[in-house]
């Protein structure tokens, strides 16, 4: 079993970070690709067997305007924490003729189903990273207003050492022996201008994505899909007081007890 996590950009110009953990968690291999034809000739190779790959990336989109409800929920859930996410919807060009990820996912015959051998998910870093460290905020290391380059390049080192700390969690995330995550660390060490950073974030985000897969294989109970297969869902890690709080609200039918049939009047 691959895991693999794409940091998906929604449109053609932008960079997409590409990671593959192994069934030990050892990272195989992360970079940065840009084209579609690219993206697929690297996912093929990672794809072919049985393998769990995480978008971070809409997938499902088929609300005319404003939020998908998965987002609204991951608002919800998360927003105190600053994770809240940005509105996808077919008025943006991006999905107006469905979603960039939705045509790789067919075009490797990846399957939507919880279940699947080969299967794709939505997921969504930022959520991750604050149950999974245990986090007051989220870490501010995406470009925007008011945040220089010193303020992000903190934030992404400190990104890069909690990454590096799962080499003792379960499950284990191992990258000391990767090349290429040395290489991506280099790049992250002597950076010196925001766009050196940008594809450094990319990457980063894609290794971030594949633990989310490996870690929902291994905690199956402790990550719940916010939201419905129909208008889209984002696969995150819960804490016990979230997972019961969502669970009251949004039973699974595959999980919840059949429901007694009122007596006739």
């Amino acid at each position: 079993m691959n895991f693999v996590g794409v940091d998906l950009a929604w449109g053609q110009r932008g960079v997409t970070g590409l990671a593959v953990l192994d069934a030990s968690g050892r990272l195989q291999d992360v970079t940065v690709q840009q084209t579609d034809d690219e993206i697929l000739t690297w996912l093929s190779r990672w794809t072919a067997g049985p393998c769990f790959v995480a978008f971070d990336t809409p997938i499902v989109v088929n609300n005319a305007t404003g939020h998908r409800p998965c987002e609204r929920l991951i608002s919800q859930y998360y927003g105190r924490f600053g994770a809240s996410c940005h509105a996808a919807n077919t008025t943006n060009p991006s999905f107006t003729n469905g979603s960039r990820a939705l045509r790789l996912i067919k075009a490797l015959d990846l399957d939507l189903a919880p279940a699947a051998e080969r299967r794709a998910v939505e997921v969504y870093p930022h959520p991750a990273l604050v149950t999974l460290f245990d986090l007051p905020r989220i870490l501010q290391y995406k470009s925007k207003p008011g945040r220089d380059f010193t303020h992000l390049h903190h934030e992404m080192l400190r990104l890069a050492q909690y990454v590096e700390s799962l080499a003792t969690a379960t499950p284990p995330l191992h990258v000391d022996s990767s090349p290429t995550w040395h290489q991506l660390r280099q790049a992250l060490t002597t950076a010196t201008r925001k766009v050196d950073l940008k594809r450094v974030e990319d990457a980063l985000d894609s290794v971030v994505c594949a633990y989310i897969a490996a870690y929902a294989s291994t905690h199956p109970t402790q990550v719940r899909h916010f939201g419905t297969p129909d208008t889209g869902q984002i696969l995150a890690p819960v804490t016990p007081a979230q997972a019961t709080r969502y669970d009251e609200t949004h039973p699974d039918p595959a999980t919840s007890p059949p429901r007694t049939p009122a007596p006739p009047r």
